[in-house]
This record gives C-alpha cells, structure tokens and sequence, in this order.
C-alpha cells in the first residue's frame, strides 16, 4: 500500500473522529452520563427510566455484612422528581426507601423495596428514609 494512501486514510479517520467529537448534543449527552454514571454501592435517583438520564441524587450506602449506612434525607432542594432508582441495600435486610414529597418526610410516600433496579412514578421527592424491621 502507498504510503501516501495510509496517509489519507489517518486523515480520513481523523476527520470522522473530529466530526463525532463537535456534535454539541450527543457529545454534551455522552460526557453527562459518564460523570453521572451509577457506581456499586450507590443508591441513586435518575430522572429517566430504567436507570438512564442525569442522576438526580446518589448516595453512597457502605454495605457490610452486619448493617449499612444511608442517612436521613431531611429536605432535597430543589425537590427532584425521579423515574428509576437503584437501591444497593440487599434484600436480606429487611428494608425499603420511603420517598417523600415533602421536606421533612411529609406529604406522600412512595416505596422502594427491595434490591436493584426500580421504576418510578416522576412523583417529587423533598425527602428520603430508609425503614427498617
């Protein structure tokens, strides 16, 4: 192969490369999720469903064998209104999230229970628990 064929086909690949990388929407989208991406041990609120969008709220829950940590959410301001979560707190706890939409856990609650993945109702969140027992 010519070397001024291999030449080209760099610039080609250079070119392509650029193009993706000032598309202002997919590059602004990319750039968002990777810094608001969801790590293990996380509990996290995303403001679309199945666990994408920009993470509203994330929490970072210590797991151990014996018990976990995740602290009173008293007042969320602004008020978030999540589509999805993941909860880390394993099943074997006997827990679920309540979310308020109220400071001070008044208001509405809606649940999270369980392990993993879940869907939400866009309901507003000012505030957050986990409950025990």
């Amino acid at each position: 192969m010519p070397h001024g064929a291999i030449r080209l086909g760099l610039a080609a690949l250079a070119v392509i490369g650029l193009s993706v990388s000032v598309t202002p929407v997919a590059s602004a989208a990319d750039a968002s999720e990777a810094s608001n991406a969801c790590h293990q041990g996380e509990f996290c609120l995303f403001g679309g469903p199945h666990q994408t969008g920009q993470v509203l709220y994330r929490l970072n829950v210590k797991v151990t064998k014996t018990g976990f940590t995740f602290p009173e959410v008293d007042s969320l301001d602004p008020v978030i209104k999540p589509l999805s979560a993941r909860n880390p707190i394993p099943d074997t706890f006997g827990c679920i999230v309540r979310l308020n939409d109220k400071a001070h856990f008044a208001g509405s609650e809606q649940e999270i229970d369980g392990f993993g993945d879940k869907e939400l109702s866009g309901a507003p969140v000012g505030s957050m628990t986990p409950d025990c027992g």
